[in-house]
C-alpha cells in the first residue's frame, strides 16, 4: 500500500488540500491535479490548471483518487485562503513530475 493512504483522509478531507492526486477512476484515470479544495466528507475539487481550472474544479471522490505528497508552499497557500492561478497549478504539477513523485 502506498504511503499516502486515503483511508486515513476519509474523515478529514481538509488536510489533502494542497496534495497531488492521480485519478483511478472515470473517463480521466490517470490525470494527475492538484486538490484545491473539498466538497463535503467525501470529496474533493481537482485542478490540472488546463482543462480544470482554480475557476471550475472538478468534484471527486477520495476513493477514486491516488493521493501524493504534498506541493510545498501550495498546500499553505490553500490553507490560508489565498487563491492561486491556473498557471501556478501547472507549475507545482510540471515540479511534481520533475522531482519522480
Amino acid at each position: 500500500m502506498s504511503r499516502y493512504n486515503n483511508q486515513s483522509f476519509a474523515s478529514r478531507p481538509e488536510e489533502v488540500v494542497g496534495r497531488v492526486a492521480t485519478s483511478r477512476a472515470g473517463r480521466d484515470a490517470g490525470t494527475v491535479y492538484l486538490i484545491v479544495g473539498t466538497a463535503g466528507r467525501q470529496a474533493v475539487l481537482v485542478a490540472d490548471g488546463r482543462r480544470r481550472g482554480v475557476a471550475n474544479p472538478k468534484r471527486k471522490n477520495l476513493k477514486h483518487l491516488r493521493l501524493g505528497p504534498p506541493v510545498p508552499g501550495v498546500a499553505d497557500r490553500l490553507a490560508s485562503g489565498q487563491a492561486l492561478r491556473d498557471e501556478e497549478v501547472r507549475e507545482a504539477l510540471r515540479g511534481m513530475e520533475a522531482a519522480g513523485e
